[in-house]
């Protein structure tokens, strides 16, 4: 009986660190009106990145350019160095359009999920969605909690240099991407990481020009 007893306690701690996480330490703070505010800004003309995808232990190398080509039409294109094109995005408005995509990179549930990576970095389409406002434990960070159809997003800006650095999307409070942005130049991140958890998917862009 007292072995039952321990397993259930062991298996309810874990569900309960599984489901809330740090999330569960978060404390809510009065709300506000602000947003998030956007890494490109709300006009830019485009931003050069040097670029690895590592997608199921293979790794593409090559550039990664994004370009705004109107209010909200932002066009984001993946070449090797050599100027292959491996794909081809557009984002306008709430619509998605693959204009190219090499065989690789060509798999619906793959494409879904970088193309939910970029629209997560453009932050174009955010101010309609339901916010919660909390800080962290340790008064370090202000986080905002987004609301999206079936999926969570926490903006961490730290405090003391107003800088966001890093966006954790999550399911059921659960994390599964977390995107770490460092090395703050001119306001922007000179270093962007995204790792996924839920699968063998990590994309590292390091800014070139802007």
């Amino acid at each position: 009986m007292k072995n039952l007893l321990l397993s259930s306690s062991l298996v309810v701690l874990m569900l309960t660190g599984c489901k809330f996480g740090h999330y569960g330490e978060l404390i809510k703070t009065t709300a506000g009106t602000d947003y998030p505010k956007s890494l490109f800004g709300d006009n830019f003309n485009s931003f050069l990145f040097k670029t690895n995808i590592s997608v199921y232990n293979k790794n593409f190398s090559g550039l990664l350019v994004t370009k705004q080509l109107s209010a909200n039409d932002y066009r984001v294109i993946f070449t090797t160095e050599l100027g292959m094109k491996m794909f081809d995005f557009e984002f306008k408005d709430t619509a998605f359009t693959l204009h190219y995509c090499v065989p690789q990179f060509n798999k619906p549930k793959l494409l879904k999920v970088i193309q939910k990576d970029i629209e997560t970095l453009l932050m174009s389409n955010i101010s309609n969605k339901r916010q919660t406002h909390y800080e962290d434990k340790d008064g370090l960070y202000r986080v905002q909690k987004l609301e999206f159809p079936k999926t969570e997003n926490y903006y961490f800006t730290e405090k003391s240099s107003a800088q966001l650095t890093k966006i954790e999307c999550a399911k059921k409070r659960i994390k599964n991407t977390t995107f770490t942005l460092s090395n703050y130049q001119n306001n922007f991140p000179d270093s962007i990481l995204i790792q996924h958890h839920d699968i063998k998917l990590k994309i590292e862009l390091n800014l070139l020009k802007k």
